[in-house]
């Protein structure tokens, strides 16, 4: 996230994006309770811009907002994660069909090297760089649709599905080493425009990160 141009915001939108950035990366841990006085603290507002970022939150399902009795981070549970990857499933797959003969070689290719050198012995990243490329890579695609209301739509869906990441595959270095080979072949399958070898790498990825993140719930 951009501090510079967070601190030029507006303080409700300022309040909004940092609140959120640090629920979708576990800064906030799902069931905790949220102080207002202390986030504007943080934030250096008032609490009308923290309370009013809480309600659009509340929107997101990211926070519980209980009347007179508090605030609470929202817990993932095992239907979230379900419906998250069902979503991301359907969508990713047409999304990436329908751009597999325009996405830019350039930008793929770059991922790729990107990738590819996290197989490269001792060049580790820390976990948020790793969950950083991941998203980034799929919303990339997602976002070469053009479709500003899908785009609209599967950015929610991301951030739960970072929550989710976080919260289920932090310190799993098998996880990681699973994610590099998988996001390899699907960048293939775009470069090759192989549609049929593009929706199965996709599916099989979104499943092996489903199941990964319900072996830690369950």
């Amino acid at each position: 996230m951009n501090r510079i141009k967070i601190d030029e915001l507006p303080l409700k939108e300022k309040a909004y994006r940092l609140i959120k950035d640090k629920l979708i990366k576990c800064e906030l841990m799902p069931g905790m309770d949220i102080s207002e006085e202390q986030l504007s603290k943080e934030i250096g507002s008032s609490r009308t811009p923290v309370r009013e970022a809480l309600l659009r939150l509340e929107q997101e399902k990211l926070v519980n907002i209980y009347p007179r009795k508090g605030i609470i981070v929202s817990y993932i549970t095992i239907k979230d994660i379900y419906e998250v990857f069902q979503i991301r499933e359907m969508i990713e797959i047409q999304s990436a069909k329908i751009v597999c003969k325009s996405i830019a070689r350039e930008k793929l290719m770059e991922f790729q090297a990107r990738f590819d050198k996290l197989g490269i012995e001792g060049n580790l990243i820390s976990e948020k760089e790793f969950y950083d490329l991941d998203i980034e890579f799929h919303k990339y695609i997602v976002d070469s649709t053009n479709n500003n209301r899908l785009i609209e739509f599967m950015n929610k869906i991301y951030d739960q599905d970072y929550r989710i990441r976080v919260m289920t595959t932090r310190s799993d270095e098998q996880e990681r080493k699973r994610n590099r080979p998988e996001h390899l072949g699907i960048i293939n399958a775009l470069l090759e425009k192989n549609e049929d070898t593009l929706e199965k790498k996709i599916r099989k990825h979104i499943e092996n990160a489903r199941s990964a993140a319900l072996k830690i719930v369950y």
